[in-house]
């Protein structure tokens, strides 16, 4: 089985239209969302309208889970609030009430999908976490793949001769090895800070047993314009080129 891992598409729909269309040339099978699908980017109803009509599955991010618990908005920056306010205008009734109902995790063969870090965090971030922390987590953690997002960079975490490993992922592909374990961030769909403004996305072959990391062009000026006209701060267009 081929599953796509995206996510953070944080409301780019040419973003999530560039992606979509890659996953459909490749034939997958099932694809994943690891939340924040909305927040930041201008079209949210747009992009979780797609989410749904594809039949993909979503988890909660915090801009998910913004919307339902306003106490969540003070952990936010005031930009960032203030935007999750102005998202959640922009949703229709349904799409609101789909984002409120979205999951805390999913977990399918050997894998385990949260947005922050497990088993049911959308607030922690995976690059703060102490070795000791990971360590744990490969110790206890009943699957070997965990599929994290919200830092919205791409990142590998092993372990190796009982140290932990870190590394950044480029646009490559991955042979994963039995008996290992892995926590892997999946980056970000429409919103990279990695200094590449492409869309990242992952794809696993359960069969085959790899892992590729791909990085997809789109159309950023549009998506920039776009955040401009809805009067949103200007940081949040220029992250995208």
């Amino acid at each position: 089985m081929k599953v796509a891992v995206v996510s953070d598409i944080h409301g780019n729909l040419e973003a999530l239209e560039a992606v979509s269309a890659d996953i459909q040339r490749r034939r997958v099978d099932r694809v994943v969302c690891l939340g924040d699908n909305i927040g930041y980017g201008p079209d949210p109803e747009e992009v979780v309208d797609q989410i749904r009509r594809q039949g993909y599955e979503s988890i909660l991010g915090n801009h998910e889970f913004a919307l339902l618990d306003l106490r969540a908005r003070r952990w936010m920056n005031f930009q960032a609030a203030d935007n999750n306010i102005a998202t959640a205008n922009l949703l229709s009734e349904v799409n609101l009430t789909y984002c409120y109902t979205l999951p805390k995790y999913l977990a399918f063969a050997t894998a385990y999908f949260v947005h922050g870090f497990p088993p049911l965090s959308v607030f922690r971030y995976l690059n703060r976490q102490s070795d000791d922390t990971l360590a744990t987590l490969f110790a206890t953690a009943p699957f070997a793949l965990l599929f994290l997002g919200h830092t919205h960079k791409l990142q590998l975490v092993r372990q190796e001769h009982g140290a932990i490993v870190r590394r950044p992922l480029g646009e490559e592909c991955l042979a994963l090895q039995p008996g290992q374990k892995y926590i892997i961030n999946a980056g970000s769909v429409g919103q990279p800070r990695d200094g590449d403004n492409r869309a990242k996305y992952l794809l696993w072959d359960t069969v085959a047993a790899t892992l590729e990391v791909l990085f997809i062009a789109y159309d950023y000026p549009t998506t920039m314009q776009k955040i401009r006209e809805r009067g949103f701060p200007e940081t949040y267009a220029t992250r995208l080129g």
